[in-house]
């Protein structure tokens, strides 16, 4: 019995189709959960966004693949993965010391997705006895995400690339909406901020003079969305009955009666049959 070939649908550069790509699993800085990546053959790392719809399917050549899923490599740059095994005691050690995980075994292999300089944006570094050894410098991992920050600020400009939700259409947005320089800014730093720790997020907004959006966790979204759904209907405290008795309503309901209606209430209806007899069983 043979094996069945699953299919997948990526999405990557042309030039880049015939290239061969070896998947690995990471830990995720911002959650500490299993992000997946892919090297190709010059240690060039992506990162496998994964896109999926809950009704979906593609049709490839003269098959139809179930798994209607997308799957787009972006690049990524290695340090954002290397933050979280950094020594915080000011010691310098090699490399290969600190990129060892028994849960992500993968991570040794980003030893040879950096250079001596790219390393350097993160780190400290000395030689000692013909090794290179390295001691986290925060001071130099924070002035590293300003420039990706600006990096990528000055890049939604250039692409006039809308950072906006749909609520607005975009020819009715100024062009101080569109292109202000702190509003780019600020929501650069967002998207960096889904790679690093809480606590260097706070620190990188306020190192660029930026308030920082406090968002609410799913807990307390659920929580709230519970309550919502709950009856919050009490019954009233105060007894309201003595102030709406029959009389007062009759005179509301007189108050409402046409012209026409009252006309009608002076009538004589002495020896007439009320609507309801006629139809009542004889």
């Amino acid at each position: 019995m043979g094996s069945e070939v699953t299919q997948r649908v990526f999405l990557l550069p042309r030039n880049q189709i015939e290239g061969k790509y070896s998947v690995i699993r990471l830990k995720h800085l911002k959650s500490g959960s299993t992000a997946l990546c892919a090297l190709d053959s010059t240690n060039k790392l992506y990162e496998i966004v994964h896109f999926t719809e809950e009704f979906s399917s593609w049709f490839v050549d003269n098959s139809v693949v179930q798994d209607g899923s997308l799957y787009l490599l972006t690049v990524v740059d290695p340090l954002f993965f290397i933050l979280p095994y950094v020594n915080t005691d000011n010691k310098f050690c090699p490399l290969e010391d600190l990129l060892v995980d028994a849960d992500f075994p993968d991570v040794h292999k980003l030893i040879k997705c950096c250079n001596s300089t790219e390393l350097l944006n993160i780190f400290d570094t000395k030689e000692s006895s013909g090794f290179k050894v390295f001691c986290y410098n925060k001071t130099k991992t924070l002035h590293w995400l300003q420039q990706k920050a600006k990096y990528l600020a000055s890049s939604l400009k250039n692409k006039s690339i809308d950072i906006n939700d749909g609520s607005k259409s975009t020819s009715l947005r100024t062009n101080e909406e569109k292109e202000n320089p702190e509003i780019l800014l600020n929501y650069s730093c967002h998207l960096i901020s889904d790679y690093i720790t809480e606590e260097l997020s706070i620190e990188l907004f306020k190192s660029l003079g930026l308030k920082m959006k406090q968002q609410k966790s799913k807990n307390e979204d659920n929580l709230q969305g519970k309550a919502k759904k709950q009856n919050t209907a009490v019954s009233p405290t105060d007894d309201y009955s003595a102030k709406f008795s029959m009389n007062s309503i009759q005179e509301k309901q007189k108050t409402k009666l046409s012209s026409a209606q009252k006309q009608l209430m002076k009538v004589d209806k002495k020896g007439m049959k009320s609507i309801s007899s006629f139809f009542q069983k004889k």
